[in-house]
């Protein structure tokens, strides 16, 4: 989409490097993993069944599926995060190329999975579309994405820290709302539109459990890329409020037994290609 060309630009060239893919590894991927049995469970990954990990990321779904037995096929535009998962999942194949413009022929797949890896794509819908393409009639297409800050307190801290104490005269480049398939109709509206009937979307408890009450801010200043781009550019007076009042939220309501869990849902959306 031509509106979303600067954020496709900023997505393509951060997740690229690779310091910010290895934060993103070493910060980040503890609470999207909490995620990928139930992920796979709602798929049907069983052995044999040839499987698409759409926007693999470092490889930890593709490793879960070899370990299930599937045929795995990884896709990701990162060459930093494909490094990571051609060496997690050695026996996967592992390509460099868009979601929005598979390299497959139709109906390659019996399965399309995909965790939080969607709302990194500009034209979702063209990818939704992609995915319908490569599936087999009767294929089983399931993906997660996080929650809003309505339903989850990690989000509704990050974003209200920000809003409080952020500069208003700086905010991240036009995108797809990050969250929009976490609400049930629009995931209803936007799979149907691709191809995809018994749309169900059920939600899985991930959090993160943090060894200081500082950590929350460190992931999302290092391990993301839209909200890391809002902090980068903060002044320094504004980046200190943000910081504190985080770490103050977290202190005071995410405490418990010397460690700090914070709940960040995530939507779980699966569906079936239409025949």
């Amino acid at each position: 989409m031509a509106e979303f060309s600067t954020f496709a630009e900023m997505e393509r060239r951060s997740w690229s490097d690779p310091t910010r893919a290895s934060s993103y590894v070493q910060l980040f991927a503890s609470a999207p993993d909490q995620a990928i049995e139930s992920l796979l469970d709602a798929a049907g990954a069983h052995p044999e069944l040839r499987v698409l990990d759409l926007c693999c990321g470092q490889g930890n779904v593709s490793e879960a599926l070899l370990r299930r037995g599937c045929q795995v096929v990884g896709v990701d535009f990162s060459p930093a995060m494909l490094a990571f998962a051609r060496q997690r999942a050695r026996t996967a194949t592992f390509i460099e190329a868009d979601a929005q413009d598979l390299p497959f022929g139709d109906a390659e797949f019996d399965l399309v999975v995909s965790n939080l890896g969607v709302c990194h794509i500009p034209d979702q819908p063209r990818a939704l579309e992609q995915a319908r393409r490569v599936l087999r009639s009767g294929g089983r297409f399931a993906m997660t994405v996080w929650c809003g800050p309505e339903s989850s307190p990690c989000f509704a801290s990050v974003y209200a820290a920000i809003k409080e104490h952020g500069d208003s005269q700086i905010w991240a480049p036009p995108g797809p709302d990050f969250h929009q398939f976490a609400r049930r109709d629009m995931a209803v509206k936007l799979l149907s539109e691709a191809g995809f009937s018994n749309i169900e979307v059920t939600t899985i408890d991930c959090a993160w459990n943090l060894n200081a009450p500082e950590d929350l801010f460190e992931i999302y200043a290092e391990g993301t890329v839209r909200a890391a781009m809002l902090l980068s550019k903060q002044p320094p007076e504004n980046l200190a409020a943000i910081r504190s009042a985080l770490t103050t939220t977290v202190r005071e309501k995410f405490s418990g037994g010397g460690r700090w869990r914070v709940p960040v849902p995530a939507a779980l959306v699966r569906a079936i290609a239409s025949r």
